[in-house]
């Protein structure tokens, strides 16, 4: 039975991986985007944007249809759809074409995330959850840092198009491994019943979820700025060369998929709220010297490293106690509850770039950190707080 459940495991982290991996595996090509369909940066940059729009907005459709209709029900269906959008932008010929590819794309793959989360929730009891939860966040956070390095790969060897003829054939893999190892999870005596608008409004205004959500907002507002300003500042600070900057991303998907081996086991030590807590201020902490070192410029590569590093250790260490708590909170609408929470972060991953942009022209690196650094302590207050509230007791 343990081995089954690792088969399942493995092919909801494929799926789940595939998200975040599309979502940026040609980046590396985006000017080459621009000349070869003629339109502006802006259109270009549109193609990422409209994807994460729909991958954000299609939690509200999936979590529910998870829980109504079945987990494989709605997985399979997704995994095609995400291969035929794939195949689309692949041989898409016209700009229009290719967007409409990419939000079919978006809209499939978004199975994967809440999918994999409700099934873990479904199969492993309480205390296995955490480990499998680690697995499953390990693989999320690899697909944003793996995109571009995989891309430049492609399009150094390749035309840019062939990175989505690459999707094709892992939308086909994960689809084939699932349907022969996944089998429907969702409880036979689960009674199917209509998802409300009071069914969302119950999640979101249960003091832990509403904690946990506002936490992992914030989270990915932060890793989202890091990913985006770090080769910013390696031009400013240390004039790194455009072929070594992909490097710099290692030390933060090292340090999350090492923080989430670490979270899943340090469940069995500490409660969800504990872990929590400490990192939800640890993360603030960093950030707060990270902005220190850089004012009283006592940045170094060395030390640059050792700060993304530790970020990424504390948000690997909160991620399976995030998802494992709403697992636990809400055990009849699992899907639903994945599908709100990935909504709120995938938002913030989204709104990060953005605001951070123009945080960045009004007041440099100053503004930019010193922001983040009180929204990462604003949800660490908020999770302190409402801890102690017997009614939100996370776990």
């Amino acid at each position: 039975m343990k081995s089954q459940k690792g088969k399942i495991l493995v092919g909801l982290s494929i799926a789940a991986f595939l998200g975040p991996f599309t979502q940026t595996i040609y980046t590396p090509s985006l000017a080459e985007v621009g000349h070869y369909y003629q339109v502006s940066q802006f259109m270009v940059n549109l193609t990422i944007s409209l994807y994460t729009f729909v991958l954000a907005a299609n939690q509200f459709l999936v979590g529910p249809l998870s829980d109504t209709r079945g987990r494989k029900a709605i997985l399979m269906p997704g995994l095609l759809i995400f291969m035929a959008g794939s195949l689309i932008c692949f041989l898409a010929q016209n700009y229009y074409l290719f967007l409409f590819g990419r939000a079919l794309q978006a809209f499939g793959i978004t199975t994967g995330s809440v999918v994999a989360a409700a099934v873990i929730g479904d199969i492993y009891s309480p205390s296995e959850r955490g480990k499998a939860m680690s697995v499953y966040q390990t693989m999320v956070f690899l697909g944003p840092v793996l995109g571009p390095v995989v891309g430049s790969f492609i399009a150094a060897y390749a035309e840019w198009h062939s990175a989505f003829a690459l999707l094709v054939v892992g939308a086909l893999i994960a689809y084939i491994y699932n349907r022969f190892t996944l089998k429907e999870t969702l409880p036979k005596d689960t009674a199917p019943k209509k998802i409300t608008f009071e069914t969302f409004k119950g999640i979101v205004a249960n003091r832990a979820a509403f904690s946990i959500l506002l936490l992992g907002f914030t989270q990915f507002y932060g890793y989202y700025i890091f990913l985006v300003f770090i080769p910013g500042l390696l031009d400013e600070l240390f004039s790194v060369p455009l072929v070594w900057k992909g490097l710099f991303f290692m030390p933060l998907t090292a340090g999350i998929v090492l923080g989430t081996l670490i979270g899943g086991r340090l469940q069995t030590y500490l409660n969800h709220t504990a872990i929590l807590i400490y990192t939800a201020y640890g993360t603030g902490l960093v950030v707060s010297i990270f902005w220190a070192f850089l004012y009283w410029n006592l940045l170094t590569i060395p030390t640059l490293i050792v700060f993304l590093l530790g970020f990424g250790v504390l948000l690997g260490v909160s991620l399976p106690s995030q998802i494992t708590s709403l697992v636990n909170l809400f055990s009849h609408e699992k899907g639903t509850a994945m599908g709100v929470y990935n909504f709120i972060r995938f938002t913030g991953a989204a709104i990060g770039p953005l605001l951070g942009s123009s945080l960045y022209k009004i007041g440099g690196d100053n503004a930019l950190y010193i922001t983040l650094f009180l929204f990462l302590l604003g949800g660490a207050l908020v999770i302190h707080l409402n801890s102690r509230a017997p009614s939100a007791k996370l776990g």
